[in-house]
C-alpha cells in the first residue's frame, strides 16, 4: 500500500462544513452484529453515514455528477427528480432513481450493507436515454467524508490498495475508503488516475467542475489534503463501448486503520455482491416474520416502522437513538455534533415500547439493560444542573438519567426531566420479572430518586421549562406504581409502600396542582377550565408529611414563565399542550376524567388545524418557537415558529379508543398519520401548517413550502415511527396496548380481567369525606395490602359520594376487608365498624365477578 505523488497542495481549511438535511429518504444497516455501518438518504443519494456506533457520523453526501463531454452541463444528482422505493418491503434495502431527462441520463441505485464488513454498498446502473450513449457523458463520484462526527480536520489522500486506487478518509481511528469495480478515467497525459483531494469551496472537485470560470470538467488532481474540510473525487471511466447502460458498484468501507478500511473495501468489492444482497435481505426478512402481524392487520408502514427503529439500535450495547441525523442540518455544523443521534432516555422508551408492541422483546431488552448498566448515573456530583464544573460527566445524582447523553452513556446534555427517570421503570415492568428482578437495585435507586425529587421537574417532555407538567407527573405516577409492584416481587415491602404513598398522593394531586379553572381561553360552553402545560411553580418542600410535595403557587395563580426557543413570557394559564392525555396513556385517569373532557375542546380549539386532504394535526403548544423562521429560514434558536406535529395525531387517535373502547374509531387517525408520510412512509417531526394566528402568534408558511409535508426539521422521528405501531394495534385490540395495567387497575382507570385462580371484586362504598381526604380498601390478602395502608387499594371518587375500585382477588376464598381514608397530611382513620372488627367476604370461582356495595361511618 503506498500513497500516490504529493499533487497540488490545497489553498486552505475549506468553507465550515455543515451536516446533512434531515428529511431522510432511506436508512439502513444489516441486521448483522458484524456490519457496524449505519446510512441514510436524501433525496435519492447517500446522506450521513454512522459507524462504529450511531451518534458518529462519518460521512455527509456521497453522490453522483453527471456532465455531457460537450461540457454543456454538470448536473448534482441530489438536485434531480427522484423516486425512493423498498424492492423488497421487508427489507431495509433501498433502490433510488434519480434522472435528468432533459439532459437524457438516469442513475439507479441499489443500496444496502455488507451483512459481514463495515462496508457500504451501492450496486449502480447508468443508462444514457433519448438515443444517446455512455461515451457522451462524464461521471463523476463525489463524497464529502466528516470523519469521527467532525466536518473539519479530516485527511483525505489517494491510496494505492491491492489493484485499486482508493480515495482514503480520516481523523483519529475513523478511516473511510471509497473504491469502484470500474476504473477511474487516466489522465491524458502521464496516464494518473483522475481521483483528487482537495478543501471544499476552495480545492475540491464540485469547484473544479462548478466553480466560477470551470469548464465543467475535472482538471485538478490533488492527492492530499489534511487538517479541513475535505471532499473527494474521482471521474469514472464509462469505457470507449457505445453502449446506452452500464453497470458498476461503489463501495464505502470502513475501519479503525488505513489498511482496515482498504481492506475491507477490497474484500466487499472482491465478494459476490448478489449472495451479500440476499443474505441482507433475509437478515431483515427473518426479523419482519417475527414480528406481530396484529391479526394480520399490520401493513407495510408498520413493517417499516419496526424494521426503522431497529435500524437505529446499537449494535455495541443496546441504545437507541432518537434520529439518524441532524435537524436544519444543512445550517448546523460542528458546533451541533449530537443533533439527534444522542439517547433520549424517553424517546427511548416511547419506541423500545412500540418494539414490544410489535413482538420484539429482545430488543427491547437490551435497551433496558443499557438503560440500567450503562446510562443510569451511580454518584452525586454538582450542585445543579449545570452548576457541576468539577464533574467529569456534569451533574449527576444516584439512580438519575441524563436528559440524553451518547451512545457511550457519556451525558451530553445536564437537564433533568422526571418523566426520563420513570419510564425506564415502565419498560422494565412491562418486559416482565425474568427482566426486572435482576436489575431491581438499580431500579430502586431510580424510584427513591423519583420520590425524593418529583414530581416538579427540572424540565418537562419539551425540555424547556420547569415545575409541574401533567405529562410528567403521568410518567412519575406509572413508574412508581410500578416500581412498587417490582418492590413486592423483590420482597421490599417498605420501598413498595413508600413509591405508592408518594404515586397516590400525586394522582390525587395532579388536578390541583396543573388544572386551572379561571383560564384565559375557553370551549363554546365558555368553559374556563382545563390542564395547562405547566405550573411554574418551585416545589414547596414544607411539613413532614405528603405536603412536601405540594407547589407554591396552584394553577389559577397569575404567574408568569417564558418559553423556550423564543416563545416570550406568558401567564401560566395561558400555555396549552397535548400532555395532559398522557395521564390516560400512563393509566393515572380514565379516559372519562372531567378535567381530561373539559381540556379537550379547549386543546382542539386553539392547536388543531386540518390540512385539505391530509387531516388533523397539532402544534406543541402555542408560542412554541421550535420551528423555521415565518420567511421559511431554518431554525436557528430565534424567531422560529413551530409547526403541526403528527405524532399528536397518534396520540388523539390511541385517546379515541381508550374513550369509547371502540378501536376503530382511531382508524382515521392512523389514515391522517399515513398522509403525513413521506412516499416512503417516514413520519416525520413536523409537517408544514398552513398560515395561521395561534392565539396571537403568527405562524406563516413560505410560498416555497407545501402544508401537510415535512419541514426541515427531522424525518423520520423515531418517537413518531413508534406511535404508528402504537396506534394499529391498539385499532386492532380496541384498547392502548401499552397502557400499565398495574397502573389503570389501581386507580380504576381499566379492567384488567382476572387471572387464572382469581376473581373479580367490585368495591363500591359510600362514604363522606372533605377536600383533601381520599378513601382506600385493605384486607388480609397481598392483593388488597395486608393491612398496610400503603398498599391499600384506593378507591375512586368519580360518583362521589359511592367510591368504586375493582380488584383481582383469590377465587373460592374467605376475606377479611376494612375500609379507611387517608387524611390530607397523609395520616389514616379507619372506618368505624361495631366491636372494632374487619368486613367478611367470599370469593366466587374463578374467573367469577363479586360486588361489595358497604356504607361507612367514621
Amino acid at each position: 500500500m503506498s500513497a500516490l505523488g504529493a499533487g497540488i497542495g490545497a489553498a486552505g481549511a475549506g468553507a465550515a462544513s455543515v451536516w446533512g438535511p434531515a428529511e431522510k429518504s432511506f436508512l439502513g444497516t444489516s441486521t448483522t452484529s458484524a456490519s457496524r455501518v449505519y446510512f441514510t438518504g436524501h433525496r435519492g443519494i447517500v446522506s450521513e453515514v454512522f459507524y462504529p456506533v450511531l451518534d458518529t457520523v462519518n460521512t455527509v453526501d456521497l453522490q453522483f455528477l453527471v456532465g455531457d463531454t460537450a461540457k454543456t452541463f454538470v448536473d448534482e444528482e441530489k438536485h434531480q427528480s427522484y423516486t425512493v422505493t423498498q424492492p423488497d418491503k421487508r427489507s431495509m434495502r433501498w433502490q433510488a432513481v434519480t434522472s435528468n431527462s432533459g439532459h437524457n441520463w438516469r442513475i439507479t441505485k441499489s443500496i444496502f450493507t455488507d451483512p459481514g464488513r463495515n462496508a457500504l454498498i451501492q450496486r449502480v446502473q447508468f443508462d444514457a436515454l433519448n438515443g444517446r450513449n455512455v461515451t457522451q457523458f462524464n461521471l463523476y463520484l463525489l463524497h464529502n467524508p466528516a470523519m469521527d462526527n467532525s466536518g473539519a480536520g479530516d485527511v483525505s489522500k489517494t491510496v494505492a490498495a491491492g489493484s485499486r486506487t482508493m480515495l482514503v478518509a480520516s481523523e483519529n481511528s475513523r478511516v473511510s475508503a471509497l473504491a469502484i469495480s470500474r476504473g477511474w478515467k487516466a489522465q491524458t497525459t502521464g496516464g494518473l488516475p483522475m481521483v483528487s483531494s482537495g478543501f471544499v469551496g476552495e480545492t475540491d472537485g464540485w469547484t473544479d467542475l462548478l466553480g466560477g470560470g470551470s469548464d465543467k470538467t475535472m482538471n485538478w488532481r490533488n492527492d492530499l489534503a489534511s487538517g479541513g474540510n475535505v471532499a473527494q473525487m474521482g471521474w469514472i471511466d464509462l469505457g470507449t463501448s457505445a453502449v446506452t447502460s452500464i453497470s458498476f458498484d461503489v463501495v464505502l468501507g470502513f475501519g479503525a486503520t488505513e489498511a482496515e478500511a482498504t481492506t475491507t473495501a477490497n474484500a466487499t468489492l472482491g465478494s459476490n455482491l448478489t449472495t451479500l444482497r440476499t443474505t441482507y435481505d433475509s437478515g431483515w426478512n427473518g426479523y419482519a416474520s417475527g414480528l406481530n402481524n396484529q391479526g394480520g392487520t399490520a401493513d407495510d408502514q408498520y413493517y417499516l416502522a419496526a424494521m426503522s427503529l431497529k435500524t437505529i439500535q446499537d449494535k455495541s450495547n443496546g441504545a437507541m437513538i432518537a434520529g439518524m441525523g441532524t435537524p436544519w442540518g444543512e445550517t448546523n455544523g460542528d458546533a451541533n455534533n449530537g443533533g439527534y443521534h444522542l439517547i433520549w432516555p424517553r424517546d427511548l422508551f416511547k419506541f423500545a415500547n412500540a418494539l414490544v408492541t410489535a413482538g420484539d422483546t429482545t430488543t427491547a431488552t437490551s435497551v433496558v439493560n443499557y438503560l440500567f448498566n450503562t446510562l443510569q448515573q451511580s454518584s452525586d456530583c454538582g450542585v445543579a444542573e449545570y452548576n457541576a464544573p468539577s464533574c467529569p460527566q456534569g451533574y449527576s445524582r444516584v439512580g438519575r438519567f441524563p436528559q440524553n447523553a451518547w451512545v457511550s452513556g457519556w451525558q451530553y446534555w445536564q437537564g433533568t426531566q422526571m418523566d426520563e427517570q420513570a419510564m425506564p421503570i415502565i419498560l422494565a415492568w412491562r418486559l416482565g420479572s425474568a427482566v426486572y428482578n435482576p436489575l431491581w437495585p438499580k431500579i430502586k435507586k431510580t424510584a427513591d430518586y423519583i420520590v425524593n425529587t418529583g414530581p416538579w421537574t427540572q424540565q418537562e417532555r419539551w425540555e424547556e421549562n420547569a415545575g409541574y407538567s401533567p405529562s410528567t407527573i403521568a410518567a412519575e405516577i406509572a413508574g412508581l406504581v410500578c416500581a412498587a409492584t417490582i418492590a413486592r416481587a423483590n420482597n421490599d415491602t417498605t420501598s413498595a409502600a413508600r413509591y405508592l404513598a408518594a404515586a397516590d398522593y400525586w394522582q390525587q394531586g395532579v388536578d390541583r396542582w396543573t388544572f386551572t379553572t379561571t383560564g384565559q381561553h375557553s370551549d363554546d360552553q365558555n368553559n374556563h377550565s382545563y390542564y395547562i402545560r405547566i405550573n411554574p411553580s418551585a416545589r414547596g418542600n414544607t411539613g413532614t408529611g405528603p405536603q412536601v410535595y405540594n407547589p407554591v403557587s396552584g394553577p389559577d395563580a397569575a404567574i408568569s414563565f417564558t418559553n423556550g426557543n423564543g416563545g416570550g413570557t406568558h401567564d401560566q394559564r395561558y400555555i396549552v399542550d397535548g400532555g395532559f392525555l398522557e395521564l390516560v396513556r400512563m393509566g393515572v385517569k380514565a379516559a372519562d376524567h372531567p378535567p381530561i373532557v373539559a381540556t379537550l375542546p379547549i386543546y382542539d380549539k386553539i392547536l388543531r388545524r386540518e390540512i385539505p386532504n391530509k387531516g388533523y394535526a397539532w402544534f406543541r403548544y402555542n408560542y412554541d418557537g421550535y420551528g423555521e423562521r415565518n420567511d421559511g429560514g431554518n431554525f436557528d434558536g430565534t424567531g422560529g415558529r413551530g409547526r403541526l406535529w403528527p405524532i399528536f395525531t397518534a396520540e388523539r387517535g390511541m385517546y379515541q379508543i381508550a374513550r369509547t373502547g371502540v378501536g376503530s374509531n382511531g382508524s382515521s387517525y392512523l389514515t391522517m398519520v399515513k398522509a403525513f408520510s413521506t412516499p416512503q412512509g417516514f413520519i416525520p417531526e413536523q409537517v408544514w401548517n398552513e398560515t395561521t394566528n395561534v392565539t396571537g402568534w403568527i405562524v406563516q408558511t413560505p410560498g416555497s413550502a407545501t402544508a401537510g409535508n415535512p419541514t426541515r426539521s427531522m424525518s423520520p422521528l423515531n418517537w413518531a415511527m413508534g406511535e404508528y405501531i402504537s396506534l394499529l394495534a391498539s385499532i386492532r385490540a380496541g384498547k392502548i396496548v401499552d397502557i400499565p395495567s398495574v397502573v389503570c387497575s389501581r386507580y380504576n382507570a381499566c379492567v384488567v380481567p382476572p387471572a387464572s385462580g382469581q376473581a373479580g371484586v367490585v368495591f363500591n362504598v359510600t362514604a363522606t369525606t372533605v377536600v383533601g381526604q381520599h378513601m382506600y380498601v385493605t384486607g388480609n390478602t397481598p392483593a388488597l395490602g395486608s393491612w398496610n395502608t400503603d398498599l391499600g387499594i384506593p378507591v375512586d371518587s368519580r360518583n362521589y359520594p359511592v367510591w368504586t375500585n375493582r380488584v383481582n382477588l383469590p377465587s373460592s376464598s374467605a376475606l377479611q376487608y376494612k375500609y379507611y381514608r387517608k387524611n390530607a397530611n397523609g395520616t389514616v382513620t379507619w372506618e368505624n365498624l361495631p366491636g372494632g372488627g374487619n368486613r367478611t367476604m367470599s370469593t366466587p370461582a374463578s374467573g367469577g365477578t363479586v360486588t361489595r356495595n358497604d356504607t361507612v361511618s367514621w
